[in-house]
């Protein structure tokens, strides 16, 4: 039971968790929402799923509550037991107006208090943890819940989702995204100074507004991204039409162009091709700086500016309020703006022997670190960083490359963790070799009493991927990606969305097609989390930076490491687990699939006795509550 507390610790509200998993003999076809006074948790960690996102509406419920939560254990009903009283659930059917209850198959199940209650801390819930404000978009979108929205009007018509997520004010696109846009916008508000943006990617018809309201105090340096077939061009010797550059972000560059045109505007824009060289202006963070020249804060994370990122994918966004990270951001600004590179003509075409100065790299070798102050030391790192024109090593076991400074760091802080780290990372390589999902798992193999509990989006990155080849015979043996390793402490899963196309059937009574996904970039975050729990030598690393040697040989990257600051910390701890959990039911499912094991997820799954605490893990539960 969650419960609501005032400042003087007094309950004020109460209400049960959202619950969707029936009994065995029960079936939840529509996916409705119980609770947990009809169908109790059956794990020893759980998950809040509506502490912000209500359950029967696409509506966020405000913040800066104070929660704490009532625990029960609860078996079938026999005489001696005090009754769970069951709250019943409905919604309020859209059209007709009426309120419609929620309903299951199968004979009830009338439980009754088999404990009195144990409570847990109380929860801040909170973006502002000073000098952060964190926040982290609900951009999941193979959802039983996302379906049933959309089928409100009868049908999810092609491009219906693509279309709620591009319009800015959309109550989806609102809904999903989180507190990412109020978190921008508040930045863009400061008042006075001028605010200095790289980014990567710029498509977003909303965020494009908010650069162009801001024009006359903006120093803007725009990146190239997308690529695609010139379909007006004429075929090369091979039959094939040459392949053109910087699609989507295009035409906010077009936009942009002309406003930093027009006579006597302070409006200063650079451009920053790449185009198909194997680097990336990989960048998403502004800079505030005040009137007097000063840097005060800087807005970082892994969120794209497109509404892809903004509202179709796991991402974080964090504004930093703090002097020298600032500062930090604003030289690291000033060297990648004086690092020009040869624009090709049209801006659309290759661009043939593009790569970042020797100075940048070097200068990029030195981090900046803050002094503690109480407890906390932050630090910020950039790339490119390896001088030359190396490009990162090709896989290989036998001659182990030195890694680049940024991941030297953060592999040095992964050896010192003392019970637990958590990751979310979309393609920091091909099978996570240089990364920290190799170091991670290589660290959670060798000492078992580690927690190691991570997610990974691209198919390609995921521990275990074998590449197509050929056989001496040659037979041709396709691409292959697990989508779960599981091994003593180490946990970890392949984001895979519940589609007809992924698991090869219709799931229940949806039909979760391609309209629920928006590319391959599921989980765009990029968070290591280490030891959360330890207020002394807990880290939190987060950032552009894809957390792979690539990232820091051939990109544009920025890369912050928080130690000491708690509460950040478990933060991004819970949004990893939170991803993980999400993702790992679905992977599951897909691998049963793959292995021609059908199952049906809205058949009834909870034990009826309590034999399930046979076959539970209970590692992060003792973690949790050690």
């Amino acid at each position: 039971m969650r419960e609501y507390l005032d400042p003087s610790d007094h309950v004020t509200a109460e209400r049960p968790l959202a619950s969707y998993v029936a009994f065995e003999g029960q079936r939840n076809p529509d996916w409705q929402a119980q609770n947990t006074t009809v169908w109790p948790v059956q794990k020893f960690t759980w998950r809040d799923l509506t502490l912000r996102k209500r359950r029967d509406r696409a509506e966020r419920r405000p913040d800066n509550e104070r929660v704490r939560y009532r625990i029960r254990a609860v078996g079938r009903m026999q005489p001696g037991l005090d009754p769970v009283v069951i709250v019943p659930e409905s919604h309020r059917d859209k059209k007709t107006g009426a309120v419609v209850p929620h309903t299951y198959t199968g004979d009830p199940i009338p439980l009754g208090y088999l404990t009195g209650p144990a409570f847990t801390n109380i929860i801040a819930v909170t973006t502002r943890r000073p000098p952060f404000t964190s926040t982290f978009t609900n951009g999941i979108l193979s959802t039983q819940f996302l379906v049933r929205v959309l089928e409100e009007d009868g049908a999810i018509k092609p491009g219906e989702l693509e279309g709620h997520l591009r319009k800015p004010q959309d109550w989806l696109r609102d809904y999903l995204a989180g507190d990412v846009l109020s978190v921008i916008r508040d930045f863009f508000s400061q008042p006075g100074g001028r605010l200095h943006a790289a980014l990567y990617e710029l498509e977003d018809e909303e965020l494009v507004g908010l650069l162009k309201e801001n024009a006359e105090r903006l120093d803007l340096i725009l990146s190239d991204a997308g690529s695609g077939t010139d379909k007006n061009a004429a075929e090369n010797e091979n039959g094939k039409k040459p392949t053109i550059y910087d699609t989507r972000n295009r035409a906010a560059r077009k936009v942009l162009r002309a406003l930093a045109k027009k006579p006597g505007t302070t409006f200063r824009m650079q451009d920053r091709m790449f185009n198909g060289s194997g680097h990336i202006g990989h960048n998403k963070f502004v800079v505030h700086v005040d009137a007097g020249g000063k840097a005060r804060s800087v807005l970082t994370g892994s969120t794209n500016w497109t509404w892809s990122g903004i509202a179709g994918q796991s991402n974080n966004c964090i504004r930093i309020d703090n002097d020298d990270i600032a500062g930090a951001f604003l030289a690291y600004w000033k060297r990648l703006h004086d690092d020009v590179q040869k624009s090709p003509k049209p801006l659309s075409a290759p661009a043939t022997g593009a790569d970042q100065g020797d100075a940048l790299k070097t200068a990029d070798r030195n981090p900046v670190r803050t002094s503690p102050s109480a407890g906390v030391s932050l630090e910020t790192w950039f790339s490119p960083n390896m001088p030359g024109k190396e490009q990162p090593p090709a896989k290989s076991a036998k001659t182990p490359t030195a890694p680049p400074p940024d991941m030297d760091r953060l592999f040095s802080l992964m050896r010192k963790a003392r019970r637990s780290i958590f990751f979310l990372v979309f393609m920091p390589s091909r099978g996570g070799i240089n990364s920290i999902v190799s170091e991670a798992i290589a660290l959670g193999l060798k000492d078992t009493s580690l927690e190691v509990v991570g997610a990974i989006s691209d198919t390609q990155a995921m521990w275990g991927y074998e590449a197509s080849r050929k056989t001496p015979s040659g037979k041709k043996i396709p691409a292959s990606s697990p989508y779960t390793f599981q091994h003593a402490g180490v946990a970890v899963v392949r984001a895979t969305a519940l589609t007809d196309k992924e698991i090869g059937r219709q799931l229940g009574d949806f039909k979760l097609d391609e309209t629920l996904t928006v590319g391959r970039a599921i989980i765009h975050d990029k968070i290591l989390v280490i030891d959360p729990l330890d207020p002394v030598n807990c880290v939190v690393a987060f950032g552009s930076h894809n957390m792979g040697y690539k990232a820091s040989y051939s990109n544009d990257e920025n890369l912050v490491i928080v130690q000491g600051h708690q509460a950040l910390a478990e933060a991004y701890a819970v949004h990893a687990l939170d991803v993980y959990d999400h993702y790992r039911f679905r992977a599951v499912e897909a691998e049963l699939a793959a292995e021609k094991k059908k199952t049906d997820a809205f058949d009834g799954f909870l034990d009826k006795t309590d034999a399930w605490q046979q076959r539970a893990s209970r590692r992060l539960a003792r973690y949790f509550t050690a």
